[in-house]
């Protein structure tokens, strides 16, 4: 019977030291083993030594045991889970915590009696060590890291606008349909629409809602009767007044870029800096002020240069808006040069590529999330949380003691859809079909909009249920023009099975030490552009890898994917991937690398295990040709013309819940916040260090 017990204590040892090398590292787990043999081989250790050594011994030993039982009950789960009506199978936290605390309380009292210890000692030890590894260390753990300092007061996330446009009181015909606007989608607009006389405005609509009835406004110009009173400034609000200096239509039929230069006329600066000096008067402020021309003349565009302090003038050609409600937003939420930002980012977008046992490998696009009703926002008020009726309106999150609970698609729903995406692109790009685009369709998981149904009607591809999100940062630094492509993608689930999840289930779980598993996950890489030549080159790929960012140069990731036939063979049917980076993403863990990679170790720190990433699932939104006009890429949410984030990125709460018991025993790490809340959003130019020259592209050592 002893030899039995031995034997079952040998074998959960054996898999608990699996379990530590392979989710930390081989040496901790051999040096954990090392030590437990080692407290046990000198007999002759006499006294409070011995006593510490046994006492040592039986805590690794123990805890190794405990680790072993966790793997095991993963894998029995992960079985059950094959079970169709069992899929959503899961321990409760209690249970766990019983298991765990009876598996490691038998085989500390088997340890210590195998070393002679008496029956009562043996077993008094053991329930102790039990109660303070399995129970004591998580609360300590927890009460150390929680965060301590004042939750701020309940405030919106930023979703409003006051736009303010003035014209040259030009009339213009009115169109019937105004193409429709991306950039009006999310946000809460006000619109008030006036002609300049003299110097002075008269304002011929205050405060509208409908861009229609702005664009209206601004067609009649000066035959339209002014209104009395001044437009009102709501105090949460973004402001931005907009001149439409040279009597630009308020709807543009066909591609702003190709309208005639409009020349300058005499005075015109000091002229507008006044019109635009009373308004602020009126205001009570100072607004953001833009003045819009048209023309492409640098010399003409020069001499406006000084004409607001912040901000410079806009060429309607270079800025592309089709309406003037359209070009108002667009200046008020990101940056003049938005357009050409996202026309960059469009050629530059990562390549995603998937490992196939991925859980869930498609990034999720967070309008489709909120229209189909699926975020709810919840107050945490102590122990106790309530949470609202979910909204499709992003403009009602509430950052400050807050949460988001999602329902989210299920993850076998999307890794089919995934899979069936890639099976379509494949036979329509030997024989493209009508059937073939039905059948992808036809896999969408309940509840999700079907294909192409995106706002406007005219954007088709994957955009309704998939899309990845940019913010474009420009700086200047040592001469040079470099733009940062900092790129963010959303996926619903981030489960991390290094060492089969035995850190992460029943048993010894530390959120966010030993258990890195839970709801929802952000991740993304940053692509650096230099165009302060005539031809924008890429120079520099930034990938986020866990909790560093890892800086590799253009030249050093061509040369790797260049003749790569690995490489090559999984970007095969994409068209413009010669000028892409390709973006290799770990199973679970979701980090970014340049290749694939089957048995690997993350590149900050080589001692660390990390997922496979082989990258043979592309994901759908890859295919230009699928994306339609951009659809799968978004601009991220922002206001203040791009400096800070909105809606949904501005909103401070976690992106899912911490499932816990008691408060600190739990059976997930806590989730992400928003991009806008992380530090490569903050400080898209810092990375931890280089991949030199000297580094070489293959498989990490394996850890066995």
């Amino acid at each position: 019977m002893q030899c039995v017990r031995a034997a079952a204590v040998g074998a959960l040892v054996l898999c608990g030291l699996y379990g530590v090398a392979d989710a930390l590292n081989v040496w901790v787990a051999l040096g954990v083993g090392a030590v437990a043999l080692l407290a046990v081989w000198r007999y002759s250790w006499r006294g409070v030594t011995a006593v510490v050594l046994r006492v040592i011994g039986a805590t690794l030993v123990a805890f190794l045991a405990m680790v072993g039982v966790a793997l095991l009950l993963n894998v029995l789960l992960d079985l059950i889970h094959q079970i169709h009506p069992l899929r959503h199978l899961k321990v409760p936290i209690a249970v766990g915590l019983l298991i765990a605390m009876e598996a490691f309380a038998l085989a500390a009292y088997w340890y210590l009696r195998r070393a002679g210890w008496e029956i009562t000692w043996s077993a008094l030890v053991a329930v102790e060590l039990a109660a303070l590894v399995v129970l004591a260390a998580p609360y300590v753990a927890g009460r150390l890291s929680s965060d301590t300092a004042q939750v701020a007061d309940a405030h919106l996330v930023p979703s409003q606008l006051d736009v303010l446009i003035v014209t040259d009181g030009s009339p213009h015909r009115a169109e019937v349909k105004p193409p429709p606007s991306p950039a009006l989608g999310e946000f809460n607009v006000t619109y008030s629409v006036g002609y300049a006389a003299g110097d002075q405005v008269r304002w011929t609509l205050l405060d509208g809602k409908d861009p229609a009835a702005a664009l209206d406004a601004i067609a009649e110009g000066g035959q339209r009767p002014p209104q009395t009173g001044q437009p009102t400034a709501r105090p949460e609000a973004d402001h931005v007044l907009l001149l439409y200096v040279d009597g630009t239509p308020p709807v543009v039929v066909g591609n702003p870029a190709k309208l005639p230069n409009v020349t300058a006329r005499e005075g015109e600066v000091e002229r507008w800096r006044r019109v635009a000096k009373n308004v602020a008067l009126q205001a009570g402020s100072r607004l953001p002020t833009f003045a819009l021309l048209q023309t492409t003349a640098k010399q003409r565009l020069a001499h406006w240069k000084d004409f607001a302090p912040s901000n410079g003038p806009v060429s309607v050609q270079a800025l592309g808006s089709q309406t003037a409600a359209d070009a108002a937003v667009r200046l008020a939420i990101a940056a003049p040069t938005a357009q050409q930002d996202l026309a960059l980012a469009m050629q530059y977008r990562p390549i995603l590529l998937f490992d196939r046992r991925e859980t869930a490998p498609r990034p999720l696009s967070i309008a489709a999330l909120f229209n189909e009703k699926r975020v709810r926002l919840c107050h945490d008020q102590g122990v106790r949380t309530t949470c609202d009726e979910p909204s499709p309106d992003p403009q009602q999150l509430e950052s400050g003691g807050t949460h988001l609970r999602l329902d989210l698609p299920e993850a076998e729903a999307l890794h089919r859809l995934a899979l069936g995406e890639a099976a379509a692109e494949t036979t329509s790009a030997a024989k493209p079909t009508a059937e073939t685009g039905a059948a992808a369709v036809a896999t969408l998981p309940e509840g999700l909009p079907p294909t192409g149904t995106v706002a406007g009607g005219e954007d088709e591809g994957v955009a309704s249920q998939s899309a990845i999100y940019v913010h474009p940062v420009s700086v200047s630094r040592e001469g040079k023009e470099l733009l940062y492509l900092d790129y963010w993608w959303y996926l619903p689930y981030n489960p991390v099975k290094l060492g089969g999840g035995a850190l992460c289930g029943a048993g010894l779980v530390i959120a966010g030490i030993t258990c890195h598993t839970h709801e929802s996950d952000w991740e993304g890489i940053t692509v650096v552009v230099d165009r302060t030549g005539k031809v924008p080159q890429p120079v520099a790929v930034q990938y986020a890898q866990h909790s560093s960012v890892v800086r590799y140069s253009w030249s050093l990731l061509r040369e790797a994917w260049d003749g790569n036939r690995e490489v090559e063979g999984r970007i095969a049917g994409v068209g413009d991937a010669s000028q892409r980076p390709l973006a290799f993403v770990a199973v679970g863990s979701h980090a970014s690398y340049p290749l694939p990679c089957n048995r690997c170790r993350q590149f900050p720190d080589p001692r660390l295990p990390e997922e496979p990433h082989l990258g043979d699932l592309s994901w759908s939104g890859n295919d230009t040709n699928a994306c339609g006009k951009s659809s799968c890429l978004q601009m991220i949410p922002t206001h203040e013309g791009g400096r800070r984030p909105a809606l949904w990125n501005g909103y401070d709460g976690s992106w899912g819940e911490l499932h816990c018991f008691l408060t600190y025993y739990c059976d997930s790490g806590s989730p992400p916040k928003s991009p806008g809340n992380q530090r490569r959003y903050k400080h898209p130019t810092w990375f931890d260090g280089y991949a030199g020259t000297d580094w070489r592209f293959h498989d990490a050592p394996s850890a066995e």
